[in-house]
């Protein structure tokens, strides 16, 4: 079972974490930190990052852990490299002296275990295992998460305050779920990405020029999400706009016909459950 914990909307967070540090900073680790920069936290964010691409000003940059500040100690890292270079990287930051025994790591590497990062760190360490999706750069996200038996409850619900800010927090009570997790919201904004890029060139097919077509199924989905924020009843939503012997019925039967595109998507997330299991190892 996956525990819904909570969605809020974004407001200013106070933390008791003087540092945080994210060891690598590609377009997720640079959703999260600029996320984390609009909470105005009291706590100062700073980067291990090699390459000089994509900085974003107001963080303070490293090549290297001997780099930072002496005596530097780290609250909070952000593990946000790539999944295949971790093991060396991770084995180099568990001999420097930047962290603590009180140190949380929190991973957004997709397939890597809890128990991968506990061999590396220590059977003491805290640890984080999470799954962002993009969304999170507009407070919109999901940010679901998993926390080792290390962390306390009352840090536990001090960092709830920060991820609830990513969009709506998913605390999940078994580590499988993250491949289910994974395939349906880490993976699914391209799937609704897609489903647009496909009405655009149904679109053009149909004579609408290209910019107009963008802006009107944009306008499509989001007047449509709105409609189901006000109301979660989704079978019901869809009856609300197909009258009987209509277009969107005609429509409709065409999609469900023997479960066609239900059994589309369900090959697709299928698929993408079995890939995220293959990268754990």
């Amino acid at each position: 079972m996956i525990c819904l914990i909570a969605r809020t909307k974004h407001k200013h967070t106070k933390s008791n974490m003087k540092n945080i540090l994210f060891l690598g900073c590609g377009k997720m680790g640079s959703i999260l930190a600029n996320n984390l920069l609009a909470q105005k936290l009291d706590s100062k964010i700073s980067v291990i990052k090699k390459s000089d691409k994509n900085k974003i000003t107001k963080l303070k940059y490293y090549k290297n852990f001997d780099e930072l500040p002496k005596n530097y100690q780290a609250d909070l890292i952000f593990l946000a490299i790539k999944p295949q270079d971790s093991k060396k990287i991770l084995t180099e930051l568990s001999k420097s002296k930047i962290f603590n025994k009180n140190t949380i790591f929190i991973s957004i590497l997709a397939g890597k275990k809890i128990s991968f990062f506990e061999e590396i760190f220590g059977l003491d360490a805290k640890i984080i295992r999470s799954m962002p999706n993009l969304p999170i750069e507009h407070f919109q996200g999901i940010f679901s998460y998993l926390a080792n038996k290390n962390i306390t409850k009352l840090e536990l619900k001090k960092l709830q305050k920060i991820f609830d800010n990513f969009g709506t927090s998913i605390e999940l009570e078994d580590e499988e779920n993250f491949n289910v997790v994974t395939a349906v919201f880490g993976s699914g904004p391209a799937y609704i990405f897609y489903l647009q890029e496909i009405l655009v060139e149904i679109l053009e097919e149909l004579n609408c020029p290209n910019q107009t077509a963008k802006d009107l199924v944009n306008q499509l989905f989001y007047g449509s999400i709105l409609m189901s924020l006000n109301n979660n009843d989704f079978s019901k939503l869809k009856e609300s706009v197909t009258s009987k012997a209509g277009t969107t019925e005609a429509a409709l039967k065409v999609l469900g016909q023997n479960s066609q595109l239900k059994n589309i998507f369900k090959n697709a997330i299928n698929s993408a459950i079995t890939r995220s299991k293959e990268l754990q190892g």
